[in-house]
């Protein structure tokens, strides 16, 4: 999805869920609130650190039963983004850890189209994600520390999938399976954030699930839930493939 899509996406869903007349209408229903939950998660993974960033998950996260004083605001600074985007830090890897989490599906779709079907990787369990991961990233950061060690959370010791130490993110990896849905992952999900919260290279944890079989029934609620525990100390970021 681009921001063009995700515009028209905005204006066509408020159309449809727009309730009340004149003064009193306002704006709410579940699809309402997906599109909220989408859009702040677009902006965040592409307009990083910018301050129309922060100003539009402030609104959005008001916005659900408001009506155009809430809606309108949201729609022109993604106009603004669409018209005028900022260009990124040179040094900021989470572009590439965006295109990366988004396109991974694809990645795992075409590697198995091989020349005379020769053997390749498949993906079938969290381990495979992990091993996947790491080799694209090589691609574009050299320092990559797999499983360090987390401070003791709760009475154990955990480990990270991936340190990138110069970026202050970690990267954690999960997969879904008939066992492993919404409910499952977001519990790990909370664990997880407040061992990373301990950590003291990580100021930015990036969530990866790969939904592969389509066992989560809703995306967006799960990485609104997991993204608003973010603070000051550390921004968390959930991307799930595919939608």
């Amino acid at each position: 999805m681009d921001i063009s899509e995700l515009i028209a996406m905005g204006e066509k869903v408020a159309r449809e869920n727009k309730r009340g007349y004149g003064v009193e209408s306002y704006y709410t229903g579940e699809k309402y609130q997906n599109w909220l939950a989408l859009a702040i998660r677009f902006v965040e993974s592409n307009f990083p650190g910018d301050p129309d960033t922060v100003r539009f998950r402030r609104i959005a996260e008001e916005a659900d039963g408001f009506g155009d004083e809430r809606y309108h605001p949201l729609i022109s600074i993604l106009k603004a983004f669409q018209q005028n985007p900022p260009v990124p830090p040179k040094n900021d890897i989470m572009p590439i850890i965006a295109e990366i989490c988004n396109n991974f599906n694809k990645f795992d779709v075409n590697i198995k189209r091989r020349h005379g079907n020769r053997s390749t990787i498949t993906i079938n369990d969290e381990y495979d994600v992990q091993d996947a991961m790491l080799a694209i990233l090589k691609l574009f950061v050299d320092d990559i520390r797999p499983e360090d060690f987390v401070p003791s959370y709760a009475g154990s010791n955990s480990r990270v999938d991936f340190l990138l130490p110069q970026h202050g993110v970690v990267i954690e990896t999960k997969m879904t399976n008939r066992g492993l849905s919404d409910k499952q992952i977001g519990e790990q999900l909370i664990i997880d954030v407040e061992r990373y919260k301990q950590h003291p290279g990580c100021n930015h944890l990036v969530c990866f699930v790969y939904d592969k079989d389509s066992h989560i029934t809703n995306p967006y609620g799960l990485i609104d839930d997991i993204e608003k525990l973010s603070d000051q100390k550390m921004r968390i970021t959930v991307f799930i493939s595919p939608q």
